[in-house]
């Protein structure tokens, strides 16, 4: 009989690589397409009874096992083990008979080692289902998809006894607008601590209870979280989340700036405007004939029209889609569109963006009698532009079929403009940024009074000042526009959430975080898992 270093002929000792066969003796080693077979046996003359622990050395019979373990240079790995099975020798003892393990290399009842089972539970956390078992087929280590998923609810589930100090809890979507789940974390480990089957404030109260020892809860602005932490731990400090607090603020100026969308437009004093002249050979200028409207056009200022009448009335955007029969990213979009043009999808995609860069040189071009969209592409492509003519002769369409020169002024703020310039960080904001930031403030001083707001808030938030929030929300309420007196209305509901928000160093970053982690994870499973395989991967994945 020779031993595994003599079955070898390594010139190194294997059994640095493979230290779990050292408690056996390898008698064989066989290849052939795809797998390489090791014979071998056990060495030891007496084990352990798994139901009594008395030691036994009687032997009763043995059979082998073939055991599954990690691949060897693309091919797999198979253990023929001859194990003995001993007689227990303790007569009160349940078992009469049973058969020996090896520590690392052998589990009852298991078909593979636990090196390899351990990777495929890595594997399986990871990917899940289908994509797991391809993974495992290319590492030489093919196991079906429902086996992988057995090993995932076979792992066992983290059971915490009490809650974090700090804690965060966040919902995510298990079914988007349908069903929500909720997650909760350590957030002074970014341990993932647990995962509920729903967002409702009975089941955090009732999770609250069983897992006491909460001292600080991070959440977002919803009320059924800080109604569940109110009652199950009265004595916590609830943190607002910074994040939402600043989003509530951008969406309440966004609907100060739809509510003045008037002063969007800049005065003649401000951009020089010619009248609608069409340039014709021999320097005379006559006046452009009108445009004759479209059917698209009517329709898209009726529906623009018909919208903002409910949506200045504060009229909420799902209520405006039910009433008008429209989609409610298309209420959305005219919502926020200053003029039924703004709305327009031809000009408000992602991929027309970039030509806008280009568009004064276009339609000083235009009006200098360069109407051949080619031309003026190969001019802009020298400048820099990567689009295609396509883009360019779209973006002219306009003007080539009212037949009326191009506009000599840019183009208006959108209310989505003018909220980001009042929002935006100060270093984003360069010249001519602040130059028109400048002529929306003398054309609307509500606007100004809003950004002072604005400014306020930054600041506050920044510099962690949040004894500072009701000298601000009297400011807010001071400016007399409904957005704001209903966002100050709000936060001085959970006025200790976000002075505690805008205080201490916590908030809800790291689960936002891991949200985003869990739409990932359950993309990976759709259709194809339950809320117990969704829960175990969202806790246990690395």
């Amino acid at each position: 009989m020779s031993t595994w270093q003599d079955a070898c002929s390594c010139d190194y000792n294997l059994l640095t690589v493979f230290s779990h066969l050292a408690p056996v003796t390898v008698e064989g080693v066989t290849t052939d397409d795809d797998a390489v077979i090791l014979t071998a046996q056990t060495t030891t003359r007496e084990a352990v009874c798994p139901g009594c622990g008395e030691v036994s050395s009687r032997v009763h019979g043995g059979y082998r096992r073939h055991l599954a373990d990690l691949a060897v240079a693309g091919r797999r790995v198979i253990i023929d083990l001859a194990v003995r099975r001993f007689r227990c020798p303790a007569s009160a003892c349940g078992r009469r008979t049973f058969v020996e393990q090896i520590g690392g290399l052998t589990e009852r009842f298991a078909r593979r080692t636990p090196a390899l089972r351990l990777a495929l539970e890595r594997i399986a956390l990871a990917l899940a289902g289908r994509p797991a078992a391809r993974l495992a087929t290319h590492l030489s280590i093919p196991l079906s998809a429902n086996s992988l998923l057995r090993l995932l609810r076979k792992l066992p589930d983290k059971k915490p006894s009490t809650a974090p100090r700090v804690m965060g809890v966040d919902d995510f979507a298990l079914k988007k607008g349908h069903v929500y789940g909720t997650i909760i974390m350590n957030m002074e480990t970014g341990e993932r601590v647990d995962v509920l089957p729903d967002r409702t404030s009975q089941t955090l109260v009732a999770w609250l209870r069983d897992h006491p020892g909460a001292e600080i809860v991070c959440r977002d602005r919803a009320s059924a979280y800080a109604e569940a932490v109110r009652t199950a731990c009265p004595d916590a400090i609830q943190v607002a989340d910074r994040h939402h607090l600043w989003m509530n603020l951008c969406e309440a100026v966004e609907k100060c700036v739809a509510v003045h969308r008037g002063c969007l437009a800049e005065r003649a004093d401000e951009t020089a405007t010619d009248a609608p002249v069409v340039p014709v050979p021999g320097g005379v200028a006559v006046e452009a004939p009108a445009a004759t409207e479209g059917l698209r056009v009517i329709k898209r200022r009726e529906r623009h029209a018909a919208v903002h009448d409910l949506y200045d009335k504060g009229v909420q955007i799902q209520v405006i889609a039910e009433t008008l029969g429209l989609d409610r990213k298309t209420v959305h979009r005219y919502a926020h569109a200053a003029t039924p043009d703004d709305a327009s999808l031809a000009t408000g995609s992602r991929s027309y963006g970039q030509i806008h860069a280009y568009t004064p040189y276009l339609y000083q071009r235009w009006n200098e009698g360069c109407t051949d969209a080619a031309r003026l592409h190969a001019e802009i492509t020298e400048r820099g532009y990567r689009g295609s003519k396509r883009t360019v002769r779209r973006h002219l369409q306009q003007i080539r079929a009212d037949g009326t020169p191009a506009p000599d002024k840019p183009q208006e703020l959108t209310v989505r403009k003018a909220t980001w310039l009042i929002t935006a960080h100060p270093d984003k904001i360069n010249e001519s940024k602040a130059l028109k930031l400048k002529q929306l403030f003398a054309r609307c001083p509500e606007l100004e009074a809003v950004a002072a707001c604005v400014r306020a808030f930054a600041r506050m938030m920044t510099e962690r000042r949040g004894e500072e929030l009701d000298q601000w929300l009297t400011q807010v309420e001071n400016t007399g526009l409904k957005p704001l007196l209903s966002l100050a209305r709000g936060l001085r509901q959970d006025f200790d959430a976000v002075t505690a928000g805008l205080t201490l160093e916590w908030n809800s970053g790291p689960v936002e975080g891991n949200v985003n982690r869990v739409k990932r994870i359950k993309r990976d499973g759709y259709g194809r898992a339950g809320f117990d395989l969704l829960r175990r991967q969202i806790l246990l994945a690395d």
